[in-house]
């Protein structure tokens, strides 16, 4: 599948769309990337494994996880529960009460679904929600005939921590004392799950995307200091978490409640000496197989890919914004003019995030050391987490700014 014109280059070219089994032709894989680590660690460690699964947003996490889940293996083995906090939870306030609410939710529906959970845990989970604070939401009373009272109960009150604000702060206050009481229905709903005849002696593997997108100080308060509730259910689970986190020197606090990490890389387009790296092909590939040839000329795709970085979604952000100055020029093809005005249009939106000079101060001194070293670590991390930082597999890694910001800081 590939577009044959530059309309659907536009459409092709959807920098939220994660690749799954109807865009497997157009996943192109990378060197160091841990899938083939992760599949043997799930396959072959038999406790209930946390592992956390970090790289820049935009990097593809998703779209490996995708390839993850789907693999015939993993399938065999487990009853893969995967979704998006995202969709369910609102990411900038989001807490760790929040996080099992939402785990509680989908394996709930996702149980409830394939096998039908069983009546007396239904009926304690009932009698449970019925002793908490309940939040009445129009959707829940809609939905109350069709789920049951406590899949109408999870709805509610993971809509009201999505869009709600003085009922979301009450909510959290009055329930957070009851948090040990849901993990064990949580816990009880997985084993539910696991010994129940049509499962098949699967065992549950939860997938939680998105959660590399919260603000620094919420990504730190959740695994840092939380770490240690989140990591209760008795099933294996995927984090994913944003670079802040395995990157702040607090290592070693992290590896106490998970001692698994892995990481998705930057496909390398430069190494630490500016010479072409191994990333370069495979991102070319990444174009090649979303459109014909004949729509973007060699030097602009070039050009695209040296800009991206070697984050996925950027270079796809160029192309798709390339791809629109084409049209409205009405050009027949993308070419290295639209590439540049795609790249300067991006440059704009990361100027208006350096409104510090210790900002600027900051990104000169990563480009000059490719080394992560700053007094204050918060805005570092910020930077990193914002993507004007990248990180580079080559040994113990380096780091350089983004090329689009270059230009910003005087590089």
């Amino acid at each position: 599948m590939k577009a044959s014109h530059l309309g659907k280059v536009i459409e092709y070219f959807d920098p939220m769309q994660s690749l799954d089994e109807y865009h497997k032709d157009w996943y192109v894989d990378r060197p160091d990337n841990p899938n083939e680590e992760m599949k043997v660690l799930l396959l072959n460690d038999p406790s209930p494994l946390k592992m956390l699964f970090s790289g820049h947003i935009g990097s593809g996490k998703s779209s490996s996880l995708n390839c993850l889940a789907a693999c015939p293996e993993i399938k065999a083995r487990f009853f893969v529960v995967q979704f998006s906090v995202e969709k369910d939870l609102n990411i900038i306030d989001l807490t760790y009460t929040d996080l099992l609410l939402a785990i509680g939710k989908r394996l709930f529906d996702a149980g409830e679904e394939a096998f039908g959970l069983q009546d007396r845990l239904k009926s304690d989970l009932e009698q449970w929600q019925s002793e908490v604070h309940q939040v009445t939401t129009t959707s829940a009373s809609a939905d109350l005939a069709a789920r049951g009272k406590i899949g109408a109960w999870f709805l509610s009150v993971v809509g009201t921590l999505k869009t709600g604000f003085s009922e979301k702060r009450e909510f959290r206050q009055k329930f957070e004392p009851r948090v040990p009481e849901l993990v064990e229905f949580i816990n009880r709903i997985v084993r539910g799950i696991e010994t129940s005849e049509n499962a098949g002696g699967k065992k549950v593997l939860l997938v939680i995307e998105d959660l590399d997108k919260p603000p620094v100080d919420v990504s730190m308060d959740l695994f840092l200091s939380k770490g240690a509730v989140i990591i209760q259910p008795v099933c294996k689970i995927i984090f994913t978490v944003p670079t802040s986190v395995l990157y702040s020197g607090q290592i070693k606090v992290v590896q106490q409640n998970f001692p698994t990490q892995c990481v998705l890389p930057s496909f390398k387009v430069r190494d630490r000496n500016g010479d072409q790296g191994d990333g370069w092909e495979p991102m070319h590939e990444i174009v090649r197989r979303r459109l014909d040839k004949e729509l973007i000329a060699d030097d602009a795709l070039n050009q695209a890919v040296e800009m991206s970085g070697g984050v996925t979604r950027e270079l796809v952000r160029i192309i798709r914004a390339a791809a629109l100055r084409s049209l409205v020029t009405r050009a027949n093809s993308i070419h290295r003019e639209h590439v540049d005005q795609a790249v300067n249009a991006m440059r704009s939106e990361y100027s208006d995030s350096l409104t510090r000079q210790e900002q600027l101060e900051i990104l000169r001194a990563v480009h000059k050391s490719k080394k992560l070293l700053w007094n204050d670590q918060i805005p570092m991390l910020d930077l990193m987490h914002n993507l004007m930082i990248l990180k580079y597999p080559n040994g113990p890694g380096w780091y350089e700014v983004n090329p689009i910001v270059r230009q910003l800081i005087g590089v």
